[in-house]
């Protein structure tokens, strides 16, 4: 896990910097409990219909450019500092049965993406390290199926919580964090 640590501590600089406390963000947190039925319910019905055909699969090496331009493409339209990855890095954090990329396609259009890891002394908490989707596709639930895919993913897991981060100046990313049903969290690690 050393390595997985270093390599996201160099590749995503600040802006996914998840194993540290930093001042400039925000740490939230998502019991699986509170991931019910009527929940998951009450956010499908708000995703724009369009996006329905989403298909959801986890990456393999043969996604590691899809990965690295999709990164590129959503993170430059961002305020976040962009700090690229290396075709190495991206394979070898693919092929870490500790971390789990995921791709979203629509309409045979790759457009979105999620990392995930896990954590603790048991792996019982998921980390969700990066999600992003395509410009042309925020605001109209996308970033929700995202997560309900990974909500699906870490249950089937055994996960007893999600967790993440958001930086204090994306209110943006905050506000949908918020939408599902995340809470702040005081200490990080523990």
């Amino acid at each position: 896990m050393e390595w997985f640590r270093s390599i996201i501590l160099h590749s995503l600089a600040d802006t996914l910097d998840l194993l540290k406390d930093d001042e400039n963000y925000i740490h939230m947190r998502l019991p699986i409990n509170k991931i019910t039925i009527r929940f998951e319910k009450n956010l499908k019905e708000k995703i724009d219909s369009a996006l329905r055909n989403i298909k959801i699969r986890k990456a393999t090496k043969s996604d590691a450019n899809i990965f690295i331009n999709l990164h590129k493409d959503i993170w430059t339209s961002t305020q976040m500092p962009y700090k690229p990855f290396s075709r190495e890095i991206v394979i070898k954090l693919i092929e870490d049965p500790k971390v789990v990329f995921l791709i979203a396609n629509l309409n045979d259009q790759d457009v979105g993406f999620g990392i995930v890891h896990y954590a603790g002394e048991k792996n019982q908490i998921g980390v969700i390290s990066a999600l992003g989707v395509i410009p042309e596709l925020q605001r109209r639930g996308f970033g929700t199926i995202l997560g309900l895919e990974i909500w699906n993913y870490f249950k089937k897991k055994g996960i007893n919580e999600l967790r993440c981060r958001v930086s204090k100046d994306n209110d943006k990313a905050y506000n949908f964090i918020k939408s599902l049903g995340f809470e702040e969290l005081d200490d990080y690690l523990t």
